[in-house]
């Protein structure tokens, strides 16, 4: 066994893996030393609003994206010759979008406060709102990198954006007092750190693209807006904030937290698979590679199921007694991380092999209609424990319905 992992980690796939776990781990520990003292500087209630606001950003950035980060991995490897053209079309729409909810954002800020009940995060909402520019520039460097394989470069820029919110905030704390309006200004502010070293790393051209070349990239790539946009609502957040109050917020979003590893190496070593999936021209080949990756997964999965164990000293360890109610919490949502990790073979199938990004909505839609079912259900009675179920529930539904689906697709090739 141990022989069998050795050879893995020494195939190009096993050390574009190595690397972006290792960029990974090392981004997550320093970003997670900042969301270990963000809790613990603001206590669960702010933390509460300062988890709903970032979640706010997650969305307006999912919305401006047109999932274009998803097409650059798709089209850029395919069409090698066009990377140019591709990152081209990408930051023109990337700038107009990110203007566009960026002033939507503004104004719209308001009435989601209210609705929220919490008319003071109006000003720290339209500033998530704004920096959807620079996190949408962010991005494209990043996936441009990334679809030419350069992923130590791609993980330079995701530290040195955290470094440089640990330094802020560590700096911030020997001359001001460090409350939630401050915390969520450097946590914005950094985002003009990645951007500057994108530019640096992913020197192109502007440049024309054809018309053909762009319909298909927009027509595959609405599809992944559309699933990447509903991934992006925080409807746990919301529902818990609206339901049961900040601090519910707060002791389901610190578990988050510790589990954001999962979330970013799912992310990037679905950047690895992408290219791969991309060239294959058989579905032989495809089988192979999803088994050989598959023991990854299982690895992985190997070191939740640890985590739960050790959920309990963890959680006190790391943001206090305030949060002892997270620790049930934690324990439910990795069982849900397992099927997220475990997820991103299948989804890489769809989406890079098959090239059905509508199929990947379709199972996106599912599985968030279940979700704010279970969400409507669980949040008044159980609160944060429930919200955690209604997690782990929906993904293992995502999971099955992906893993069924693309079973039945390569036994259907296989008659053919």
């Amino acid at each position: 066994m141990i022989k069998y992992f050795k050879d893995l980690l020494l195939t190009d796939t096993g050390k574009d893996t190595s690397i972006v776990f290792v960029g990974t781990l090392i981004n997550v520990i320093i970003g997670g030393l900042f969301f270990i003292l963000a809790p613990r500087i603001l206590g669960p209630s702010d933390y509460g609003l300062f988890a709903t606001i970032f979640a706010t950003s997650v969305i307006a950035v999912r919305l401006s994206s047109l999932g274009i980060d998803t097409g650059i991995l798709r089209f850029t490897h395919k069409n090698s010759r066009f990377s140019d053209a591709f990152l081209s079309i990408a930051l023109k729409t990337y700038l107009a979008l990110g203007f566009l909810i960026a002033i939507v954002g503004f104004f719209f800020a308001p009435a989601l406060a209210s609705f929220l009940k919490q008319s003071s995060i109006i000003p720290l909402l339209r500033l998530a709102f704004v920096s959807t520019i620079l996190f949408n520039l962010t991005n494209l460097f990043i996936a441009g990198l990334q679809a030419r394989r350069e992923f130590l470069k791609a993980s330079i820029m995701l530290i040195a954006n955290n470094v440089t919110r640990l330094l802020l905030i560590l700096i911030g704390s020997f001359f001001f007092t460090i409350n939630l309006h401050l915390l969520t200004i450097i946590f914005f502010s950094a985002v003009l750190v990645s951007t500057s070293l994108g530019k640096l790393f992913l020197p192109f051209k502007l440049v024309s693209i054809q018309q053909t070349l762009e319909k298909d990239f927009f027509k595959y790539n609405i599809w992944v807006w559309l699933s990447l946009s509903l991934a992006s609502i925080p409807f746990d957040n919301y529902f818990l904030l609206k339901m049961a109050g900040p601090v519910q917020v707060g002791l389901y979003a610190a578990p988050l937290k510790i589990l954001a590893v999962v979330y970013e190496f799912g992310g990037n070593f679905t950047s690895v698979l992408a290219s791969r999936f991309t060239s294959f021209d058989n579905q032989e080949k495809v089988i192979e590679f999803a088994k050989k990756t598959s023991s990854l997964v299982l690895l992985f999965s190997l070191g939740l199921l640890f985590l739960i164990l050790i959920a309990d000293p963890l959680i006190l360890l790391i943001f206090g007694k305030e949060f002892s109610g997270s620790i049930q919490v934690l324990r439910i949502l990795a069982i849900g991380f397992i099927f997220f990790f475990a997820s991103t073979i299948p989804s890489s199938i769809i989406l890079y092999y098959f090239g059905k990004s509508q199929i990947s909505f379709a199972i996106t839609f599912s599985r968030y209609l279940f979700f704010v079912i279970l969400l409507f259900l669980a949040v008044p009675s159980f609160k944060a424990i429930g919200a955690a179920y209604a997690f782990t529930i929906s993904e293992f539904l995502a999971f099955s319905l992906m893993f069924f689906y693309v079973l039945f697709k390569l036994n259907l090739k296989n008659a053919d």
